[in-house]
């Protein structure tokens, strides 16, 4: 059963990386045209950080899931980045707004 808390090889895993080395081949990952791939990079930096790194990881992640079509998950993650740091992630606020139609009414409403 998995407690919310690290494995000792997690913990040894993510001192092999520095965040600025991921940052970094996130963004090769995104240029290459290749967002899911920074999507695995990014979820694996926020793993265990409550505040996504005040938001600015859920932001990436949002960017990382508009690319990829996945505007439900995009919407979620600008949602959290707006949540921990309302003043800041301005860019997710408006992606918020630009998103506010994506719903799931069409899932829903085809099996009423």
């Amino acid at each position: 059963m998995h407690d919310g808390s690290k494995s000792a090889s997690d913990a040894e895993e993510s001192a092999v990386y520095n965040f600025n080395q991921l940052e970094r081949r996130a963004k090769e990952l995104i240029k290459a045209g290749r967002s899911a791939d920074a999507i695995k990079i990014y979820l694996f930096m926020a793993d265990g950080d409550q505040s996504l790194d005040a938001g600015y990881l859920g932001e990436r992640l949002g960017a990382c899931y508009e690319a990829i079509g996945d505007l439900h998950a995009a919407k979620y993650w600008y949602g959290r980045a707006v949540e921990e740091n309302p003043e800041v992630r301005l860019a997710s606020a408006s992606a918020l707004q630009r998103l506010a139609c994506v719903d799931i009414r069409d899932l829903v409403d085809a099996s009423l």
